[in-house]
């Protein structure tokens, strides 16, 4: 009875609540109309205005990408987007190497301002890591992907949906919004090769490792979606959708795994071919490498000591595992240094309880383990 009593009362409140609502939207309608449109109508100046000021602000750009920017301000505003999704997702992939990406997180913000990414003191100085290859692949997989998702959602004023994909198909029917990856391949290979014109042996790798970035991503997958009563599939939809940035980011791990090395042919006209005698089986037998193969033109530093010409703050103080026998094993991050053992305590939420209504409790717990860091 009492509950009864509880439930009448809440659900009388509430119709005098929306009543009162109604009443005083039906005095306001026309001026909340005309401050509700007012207000888009600043909210489409202010973001055309936000939008604008990147060309101006984000540094680094080279005179073709500010060319591209004021042509195409909000595709530019995607790739940059994508840009700073490919650091965070170098890190994520790297997190277990003693080179994790955290050099590439710069003042300006832009990644191709890190050392690794640059030449070295002078014009003849080649930085070709394969670690620099890694990044130049992940950057403009992430571009490509972050500009065709913006087309596929709307945000974009010059590209929208894969259009060739619709009637029915074997047991569907196309619909909703297939990704159209060729806009954004070509507005991405126009961006990010503009910044590497010279023929030399440098600028060709570097525009090869853009290329095989975007190759990864090639192959959309088909999507469906089931229509019908009590979840039957009366009805498929069907649509074209890019890869997860996480597996594409995998596939070109393994690509840096096995990257290439590749040095420039004696006819000196900037054309690479594969170092004879390297160990990696790929590319026995082959004078130029895979257009889908990471290549780099020096191997890499240990990284095991800060090194201020690569961008390299070495591996003192990293956490390790002393049990693996991995990349994030302390005998591999440590560089045989050794370790220290300490014990480390943190404050994490617990216990948590969730409460008619509507909130959740949580007790704050201490919590205390066994870490190891390098010497």
């Amino acid at each position: 009875m009492y509950r009864l009593i509880v439930i009448y009362t809440v659900c009388v409140s509430i119709l005098c609540y929306v009543h009162m609502i109604m009443a005083l939207s039906s005095n306001q309608i026309s001026s909340s109309f005309i401050d509700s449109t007012s207000s888009k109508e600043d909210g489409r100046m202010t973001r055309s205005k936000s939008i604008a000021t990147i060309c101006r602000s984000y540094s680094g750009l080279t005179k073709k990408q500010r060319q591209i920017c004021r042509r195409s301000p909000d595709v530019t505003a995607a790739a940059i987007k994508g840009i700073d999704n490919a650091v965070l997702e170098c890190q994520h992939q790297m997190v277990n190497r003693r080179w994790n990406c955290s050099s590439l997180v710069t003042r300006s913000g832009n990644p191709f301002k890190a050392k690794i990414m640059k030449r070295g003191k002078d014009f003849f100085s080649l930085i070709g890591f394969s670690e620099t290859a890694f990044v130049r692949a992940i950057i403009s997989a992430g571009i490509l992907l972050q500009v065709t998702r913006s087309c596929s959602m709307g945000s974009l004023r010059s590209c929208g949906c894969d259009t060739s994909y619709s009637g029915r198909g074997n047991g569907f029917e196309w619909g909703g919004c297939s990704h159209d990856t060729g806009y954004g391949e070509k507005f991405c290979a126009e961006f990010v090769d503009s910044m590497d014109k010279a023929r030399d042996s440098r600028s060709r790798m570097n525009v090869h490792n853009n290329k095989a970035g975007r190759l990864v991503i090639n192959d959309t997958k088909k999507q469906c979606k089931c229509h019908g009563m009590s979840g039957s599939c009366e009805v498929m939809t069907c649509w074209q959708q890019t890869p997860h940035y996480r597996d594409v980011a995998y596939k070109l791990l393994k690509k840096y795994n096995n990257a290439v090395e590749v040095r420039p042919r004696n006819s000196n006209n900037g054309q690479l071919e594969v170092v004879s005698n390297r160990v990696n089986s790929n590319s026995k037998g082959r004078n130029s490498p895979s257009p889908t193969d990471l290549i780099y033109l020096e191997r890499s530093p240990d990284f095991c000591n800060p090194d201020s010409s690569v961008g390299s703050p070495g591996t003192k103080g990293r956490y390790c595992n002393r049990t693996s026998m991995d990349y994030d094993g302390c005998d591999s991050m440590c560089c045989g240094r050794g370790y220290n053992v300490s014990l480390k305590e943190s404050i994490e939420w617990c216990n948590c309880t969730f409460h008619w209504c509507c909130f959740v409790k949580c007790r704050q717990c201490r919590t205390q383990e066994w870490v190891n860091q390098c010497k």
